[in-house]
């Protein structure tokens, strides 16, 4: 099984019939940042910069390497847990109150939101994670500012119930432990015939 971000890609595969691989391939490294030495106005700081080709930055792409197949690997560790799935769904069907505002309660088997946490749970996402407009052109196929608008609340919903966490100094949010566990939990409930779930 292979996902693509334009050229990155992370695939899962069975080596030689007994051993399950992950394995992260960065084709075009400048859609990472890496910390190291720059200039800002004519002085020398460290300074988030793009990752470049060759061996300079090997360790920084060790490290993201790693951590992508990490979070690959998490949303597998779900798999065969025998927590009742009440116990997970219950959590977010409850209102949440911040001290800023409140969040409705989440749905989890309802139409819409089964197919916001489908749209966050596409394997490329574990590459680097997502930004509003990787939902905006899966969900809507828009690119109005009310669509970014409509997205960044839904994203916020999924923030305050901790689905999902963003990555501090960029656009893109990632999925928690958590969000893994009742996301695919709730999108098991929408799959299998009235049969299966009533056997």
């Amino acid at each position: 099984m292979k996902h693509r971000v334009e050229e990155n890609s992370i695939k899962m595969y069975d080596k030689q019939g007994s051993v399950l691989r992950i394995e992260t391939t960065i084709n075009n490294p400048r859609r990472f940042r890496v910390l190291r030495n720059g200039t800002t106005r004519g002085k020398q700081v460290k300074k988030w910069l793009p990752l470049r080709k060759g061996i300079a930055d090997m360790r920084r792409r060790v490290e993201l390497s790693r951590a992508a197949n990490a979070r690959y690997l998490d949303a597998l560790s779900i798999v065969g847990l025998e927590t009742p799935s009440y116990r997970l769904l219950d959590r977010v069907t409850k209102v949440v109150k911040t001290i800023k505002r409140r969040y409705r309660a989440l749905r989890p088997i309802s139409p819409d939101d089964a197919s916001l946490f489908q749209a966050i749970l596409h394997g490329q996402h574990a590459l680097q994670g997502f930004r509003n407009r990787d939902l905006r052109e899966i969900l809507l196929d828009s690119d109005s500012k009310t669509s970014s608008a409509r997205i960044s609340r839904l994203l916020a919903l999924l923030r305050a119930h901790k689905l999902i966490y963003k990555v501090v100094k960029t656009n893109y949010y990632r999925i928690t432990r958590k969000g893994h566990a009742i996301m695919a939990t709730a999108l098991k409930f929408r799959q299998p015939d009235i049969v299966l779930l009533a056997a």
